[in-house]
């Protein structure tokens, strides 16, 4: 049976989905997962077989298909497209915004990891009473698992700025490891480098994710915002900080596969209608030393 599963756009998004992919592969399923940046790591997912999201034909020839719901128009047209043989992903669901659900759909629990959640709904699928976490990535044999231990990746940026935290304290964190006798990478993209050049620590050269992943896995530590790069890092085993901003949100958005700390504001920060402290400046309310005391908590 030829199984189809479409990933919503972010590199995070589809290392959690493959998550069903590989758990269809185990069942004997033909599979191909649709996401426009895991190619990049093919290589590392012997077995599997991948294609660009955006540019998706025809899913007559697949039996079953698996979306991971976006609220875009391209998932609203896929599933009107192939509702007979469509299964919805849904991080959430809204009455009169979405689909009417049907017994196929499957809509997540909150208040567990993705990672889970995408777990037991394909198991739910396939009529298997066991999740399975795992989602088929292989690492070369020619690399060494956090081989550089004093070596502690740091992730500064994301998709927009209301998700990231401020430049001056990530430095601040970097400065304070520093001292204590690490070394302090900084992961950027191409697009991104120009905006930080002339900081005081490594950034080095990305060509692709297989190169990134290489770089993440031989390190120690990874620290930055709720990213794609996390979820990298959590799959291939290295402990993680997310800093982010509502932790309700991060109970089902943190990186899934090894658990690390998710660190935001304190609940004692006002967040009423008319004042959204915590929402609207969470960064403030976050410290470097705090983030360096849980990286020590963490990192024993």
């Amino acid at each position: 049976m030829k199984a189809a599963v479409i990933c919503s756009k972010g590199m995070g998004d589809g290392l959690m989905m493959m998550v069903a992919s590989h758990r269809l592969k185990l069942e004997g399923h033909d599979v191909t997962t649709f996401q426009d940046s895991l190619g990049e790591l093919e290589d590392w997912f012997p077995g599997h077989h991948f294609a660009k999201r955006s540019t998706i034909g025809s899913l007559e020839a697949f039996d079953l298909i698996v979306l991971q719901n976006d609220n875009t128009p391209f998932s609203f047209n896929l599933i009107e497209k192939y509702r007979d043989k469509i299964y919805i992903f849904y991080a959430s669901y809204e009455e009169g915004k979405h689909w009417a659900l049907n017994p196929q759909d499957r809509i997540f629990d909150r208040a567990l990891p993705l990672v889970t959640n995408v777990a037991q709904s394909i198991a739910s699928i396939l009529g298997k009473m066991d999740p399975i976490l795992e989602n088929g990535i292989a690492v070369p044999k020619e690399l060494s698992y956090r081989k550089y231990q004093k070596r502690v990746v740091i992730h500064p940026t994301s998709t927009t700025p209301k998700r990231t935290w401020s430049r001056e304290k990530f430095l601040g964190v970097a400065k304070k490891l520093e001292k204590e006798g690490y070394e302090i990478s900084f992961s950027l993209s191409p697009d991104e480098k120009e905006k930080w050049r002339g900081i005081p620590f490594a950034i080095p050269e990305f060509p692709n994710l297989s190169a990134l992943a290489s770089y993440l896995y031989e390190s120690y530590f990874l620290i930055g915002n709720e990213s794609g790069t996390g979820h990298l890092a959590s799959n291939l085993g290295i402990p993680t900080i997310i800093i982010a901003s509502c932790p309700k949100q991060m109970a089902l958005w943190r990186p899934g596969f090894l658990l690390g700390k998710v660190v935001t504001p304190s609940s004692y920060i006002p967040n009423t209608k008319l004042l959204r402290l915590r929402e609207n400046r969470w960064q403030a309310f976050i410290s470097p030393r705090r983030v360096v005391k849980t990286f020590h908590e963490v990192a024993q």
